[in-house]
């Protein structure tokens, strides 16, 4: 039978619309890790099957070939709204919704109607009344489509629908970085719905003609528009919604949300502050643009110099974004400014200095004259006080060498390494020996093998202040200390230490202010000796507490590896 000219335009469009759907197919698998990439690939492989298969049926007279033909292009048309719809899910950042029990009953029409379809001629469920109606010398074919097969096309035209809500929300929500793409393949899902419901309906001057299969022509311009011709796969607003559930809005500090590709796609109101400028025209920006490096140096050096009026030097924190799949969807850069930090420490460097050497020089003067004096006077009560000044003097002057002592520590380059425990609390013993000689320190080793990996001079400065601070704070004749190791085998092997004395109870603000960290007006330590043990601490990765149970007793745990 001859073919009409019509029905050769007819012909012609739906495998043009095959072809091109292929096509897009093929150029899409480079993008099938994006989010979102991997669902609408689906879809397209249904429009190419559904447009070639119908394109080949319009040209085969065979009926059990024909039947098999329209079998394939009917279930093509029932999977093409759920895989986009599954693509408008995961190109949002919801993949989660993907992966509930939900989506898979959204998933088991399709699969059903794939299974009736097959099934068709023993129950007819789908359809009935199969028979060939041919038009413009074309292989056309009329029959019955029952309430299941309705079912199917309506839902997959709805579901196609929710998909472009779904992108419409996007577009709603992230201005105009992905209008263009997502406004494309929002239109692109009209034709073929149209058609679908023209066919469905048997409106149409040849009802016969399923006219979804031209129409996909349309279609498949469209979505080429939107991932060939412009970059919708390498920035989604996948980005920009796990940003947001990361508490991007919460955070003070400038942002800078990039994409996959290294562009930035979104700054929060401190960071367009900071560069004076949001993102371009078409919603990103390279980030060398912004910072004058890119991601991988600014990621290695960890700071960056910002110019303006409200730059300065930031230290850089990024953290990869993941969809809840754990797909790779960009990143986030915080930038800290360091202007406050090298203030503080600036601060504290000449507090330091202060307290190092103009301190410990003026009460050496006021320790010469307060000896002078006390050697001098008659008056029991004057010397009295003079010995009070000398005692005061010493204790200000021994604070002084703590705090040089752990400065120095703290600014040393220290490494891990094999340290004996009991060869440390040996000489420890020998040190303090000198200065306490009617002390009584005893060690009791529990553990198999006392050796541990940590660094040596952290753990020394720990325990010498908290032996010290025991054994000056008892009566000369009562100076006692016990030093215990133990080895701990929970989760990953630690060392316990315990220093115990039979002092009285240290009081409980000077244990609270070491529990919280900080300091009041209130409430303050009397000493530092405890601050610097909680400090080292922390440094060792450590814990420490204390318990009174007829003696002070400070159990200080270490990784002893």
């Amino acid at each position: 039978m001859r073919i009409g000219l019509v029905g050769l335009v007819v012909l012609l469009a739906s495998i043009a619309g095959g072809l091109g759907a292929a096509y897009l197919l093929r150029y899409l698998y480079s993008k099938r890790h994006n989010p979102g990439a991997a669902w609408f690939m689906g879809n397209i492989a249904a429009v190419t099957v559904f447009c070639l298969t119908y394109g080949f049926s319009l040209v085969v007279f065979d009926p059990a070939v024909r039947r098999l033909a329209e079998s394939v292009a009917f279930v093509s048309v029932c999977f093409m709204g759920p895989f986009f719809l599954a693509f408008g899910l995961a190109y949002t950042g919801r993949t989660g919704l993907i992966r509930s029990p939900l989506f898979a009953a959204v998933a088991a029409v399709p699969l059903s109607t794939g299974l009736l379809v097959a099934t068709n001629p023993v129950h007819g469920l789908v359809w009935t009344e199969f028979r060939f109606a041919s038009v413009f010398g074309l292989a056309t074919v009329r029959y019955t489509i029952e309430p299941w097969g309705v079912f199917a096309l309506l839902f997959s035209v709805g579901t196609a629908a929710v998909g472009s809500l779904i992108l419409i929300g996007a577009i709603l929500s992230y201005g105009p970085l992905y209008r263009r793409e997502a406004t494309a393949v929002i239109l692109s899902t009209a034709p073929p719905s149209v058609g679908v419901l023209l066919w469905l309906s048997g409106l149409g001057p040849v009802p016969e003609l399923h006219l979804t299969a031209p129409f996909m022509v349309v279609h498949v311009l469209l979505d080429a528009y939107a991932f060939v011709g412009t970059h919708m796969f390498e920035t989604s607003p996948a980005t920009q919604r796990v940003a947001e559930q990361t508490g991007l809005d919460k955070l003070t500090e400038p942002v800078m949300v990039l994409d996959t590709e290294g562009n930035v796609v979104h700054l929060n109101k401190t960071a367009t502050e900071l560069f004076g400028r949001s993102t371009t025209a078409d919603g990103r920006v390279p980030l060398q643009t912004l910072v004058g490096v890119g991601l991988s140096t600014l990621r290695e050096t960890g700071e960056v110099e910002i110019g303006g009026s409200s730059g300065g030097t930031f230290a850089v924190s990024y953290t990869p974004l993941l969809d809840p799949a754990e797909n790779p969807v960009g990143g986030m850069v915080v930038l800290y400014d360091l202007r406050e930090e090298r203030q503080r420490k600036q601060k504290l460097s000449v507090l330091n200095r202060v307290l190092r050497h103009n301190l410990r020089n003026e009460m050496t003067v006021i320790k010469g004259h307060a000896e002078s004096l006390e050697s001098e006077l008659t008056d029991p009560g004057l010397q009295g006080q003079a010995e009070a000044i000398s005692r005061a003097g010493d204790r200000l002057v021994a604070i002084g060498e703590k705090v040089r002592e752990f400065n120095q520590i703290q600014d040393q380059v220290s490494h891990a390494e094999a340290v004996d425990l009991e060869q440390v609390v040996s000489q420890l013993r020998h040190q303090l020996s000198d200065r306490f000689p009617n002390a009584t320190i005893e060690t009791e080793i529990a553990a198999s093998d006392a050796t541990i990996h940590t660094q040596r001079d952290i753990l020394r400065l720990a325990l010498t202040n908290l032996i010290e601070n025991a054994l000056k704070h008892a009566p000369v004749a009562e100076q006692w200390v016990n030093i215990r190791i133990e080895t701990l085998r929970e989760q990953a092997p630690r060392t316990l230490i315990e220093i115990e004395d039979n002092n009285v109870q240290i009081p409980e603000g000077e244990i609270a202010v070491l529990e919280t960290g900080s300091e009041t007006p209130l409430q303050h330590g009397q000493g530092i000796g405890l601050w610097i043990v909680n400090w080292c601490v922390v440094r060792l990765n450590g814990d420490i507490e204390y318990q009174y149970d007829g003696g002070n007793r400070f159990a200080m745990t270490v990784p002893s590896a």
